[in-house]
């Protein structure tokens, strides 16, 4: 039932009583036995009006009691609980919101953790490579000299014997040439290696 169904029930119980307690202050004004009502009647209050009013009151309460506050609780109540249940779902949310926040916020460090160690990592790495590439640089150039050292004293080596041989017949042809005779090959390198020999 409607709101504007229960005012008409209100209206229609309350006009009738409404006549009756006029009909009662007027007759009761018109009488000329007025001052016979007692102490409420001196005060202009009449017991039956009273009455009347108190139960026509009951009556109309009774009825928005059963028509309308009961729905008006219910919506109420209804609002109330729709309220608590988004108030719920709010904190759910809210709760929901921070677990993901902690959540990326721990998966956010664990990234720049992880990224760390795989910079480091590179650097070592780097280094180590270095290290590496520095070491093979040194062993070759250690070859190099190695082998460098061993073509200088085969060259070495080569000259001196192409120098003796030099020597040797410079020394002839000019013992040759002092002594005025020819001397045998053999005798003459023998004489250059001993002069060789002395020399530093």
């Amino acid at each position: 039932m409607s709101l504007t169904s229960v005012l008409c029930i209100a209206v229609m119980v309350l006009t009738p009583v409404m006549a009756l307690t006029a009909d009662e202050v007027e007759t009761d004004h018109g009488s000329p036995d007025h001052t016979d009502g007692g102490l409420l009647e001196a005060m202009g209050l009449k017991p039956k009006l009273i009455f009347i009013q108190v139960l026509g009151f009951l009556i109309v309460l009774l009825v928005l009691n059963k028509f309308v506050f009961g729905k008006v609780g219910g919506i109420l109540t209804d609002r109330q609980n729709e309220i608590v249940s988004r108030m719920n779902k709010l904190e759910s949310d809210q709760a929901e919101l921070d677990r993901l926040t902690t959540e990326t916020t721990q998966r956010l460090n664990q990234i720049e953790a992880e990224a760390q160690q795989k910079i480091r990592s590179a650097i070592d790495q780097g280094n180590e490579e270095r290290q590496q590439i520095l070491e093979t640089a040194r062993q070759d150039a250690a070859n190099k000299i190695d082998q460098a050292r061993v073509e200088i004293q085969r060259e070495k080596e080569e000259a001196i014997l192409e120098l003796r041989g030099i020597v040797s017949e410079i020394a002839i042809d000019a013992a040759s040439k002092i002594i005025d005779q020819q001397l045998d090959a053999e005798a003459h390198r023998h004489i250059v290696d001993e002069y060789i020999g002395q020399l530093p």
